[in-house]
């Protein structure tokens, strides 16, 4: 159904006796709408919750989208899930950044009291919170770049990865179908028996995302100058600390524990970056994509914040991780931009 031509209440009703998952993307930025645009090549239906001028755009245009998913796509979109109507086959793909979980689910509590709520979304805050809450909560390691190019128009930049499980470990028929869904869409999807290890670990990556964005570096060039390396390292160590005393075992994205991690960003040396061939798929983390575009908040509380608070919790400091918390939430209040920093400067304030 054409955007532009669409009721005011679109209909998720499945036909009797069709066992088809109904997906409803909410948040649906640049990962949600790579996520919506390729299940919808698999003809999957697929509705997208979404707001402001992207939502806008979506309405009127339809999705355009680049670079690793291709094509136009013309899906339902609405402001909330109010104007759609669910049924026992409808699932819910959370795709917006954990600041906006909190307000998302609280406009929808109702709504969404025994919906599948499937968490693409990084930090572990978001599954913790909604199983607190009763809800039914499931966790989602994703890999994705991705960005917004302009309202509507979504370039997806790399990386195509899912592993899904029940939270905080094992696993269901649900998680099952999700999963044959993605594959069917050509993702890298999985499903895992202890997904909460696998967030962990994308927490201890999300680390980074204040330092790219502060000294503005692409994702390609993260692990090439010893300097930024090193830094990472020790940022990175200091989580391993903090993690090891609260007895939490992030495993990380080759698959390997932290400690071996680490041990590898240690190595001496310059490395060249990621071979891309087209510019316009260099990728850039959600954080640093924050402060280009001024927006005010920042996801690092969830990541670089945990870590603190669990630090605080066992007697373990965390300098630097405090610092890139500090100065990145100042630097989206400011409304900055990217590279106000270098890892000099960075070390430097977190020694005072």
């Amino acid at each position: 159904m054409a955007a532009d031509s669409a009721p005011d209440r679109y209909s998720t009703d499945s036909t009797e006796g069709d066992a088809e998952l109904n997906y409803i993307v909410h948040g649906a930025g640049a990962i949600g709408c790579v996520l919506a645009a390729r299940l919808t090549q698999a003809d999957r239906r697929v509705a997208l919750i979404a707001r402001g001028e992207h939502l806008e755009a979506l309405q009127q245009e339809g999705l355009r989208i680049s670079g690793r998913t291709e094509g136009r796509f013309r899906l339902p979109a609405v402001r909330t899930a109010h104007e759609l109507e669910l049924d026992a086959n409808s699932v819910v793909l959370l795709t917006m950044k954990t600041q906006h979980t909190f307000e998302a689910i609280e406009q929808h509590r109702g709504l969404y009291a025994d919906v599948p709520l499937f968490c693409f979304q990084n930090s572990v805050t978001n599954e913790e919170w909604l199983l607190a809450q009763g809800l039914r909560a499931y966790g989602v390691m994703v890999r994705i770049g991705a960005r917004i190019d302009e309202p509507g128009v979504v370039t997806h930049t790399g990386a195509r990865r899912a592993d899904i499980g029940c939270w905080p470990a094992g696993s269901d028929d649900l998680c099952a179908r999700v999963v044959d869904d993605l594959i069917a869409a050509e993702m890298r999807a999985s499903l895992v028996e202890r997904v909460v290890d696998l967030k962990w670990g994308k927490l201890v990556m999300n680390l980074t995302n204040a330092f790219s964005a502060l000294v503005d570096l692409p994702v390609q060039e993260w692990f090439c100058a010893e300097e930024n390396r090193f830094f990472m390292a020790d940022i990175q160590q200091e989580a391993a600390n903090v993690l090891d005393a609260a007895g939490i075992t992030p495993v990380m994205d080759d698959g390997s524990d932290l400690h071996s991690w680490i041990a590898r960003l240690r190595k001496p040396g310059q490395r060249e970056p990621r071979d891309v061939s087209d510019p316009s798929l260099y990728s850039y983390p959600s954080t640093w994509q924050d402060l280009h575009f001024r927006r005010p908040t920042v996801e690092v509380e969830h990541f670089n914040g945990r870590i603190c608070e669990l630090g605080e919790r066992h007697g373990i400091p965390t300098p630097l991780n405090r610092t890139l918390t500090e100065r990145c939430c100042d630097a989206a209040a400011r409304r900055l931009g990217p590279g106000t920093e270098t890892a000099a400067s960075l070390r430097d304030a977190a020694c005072r």
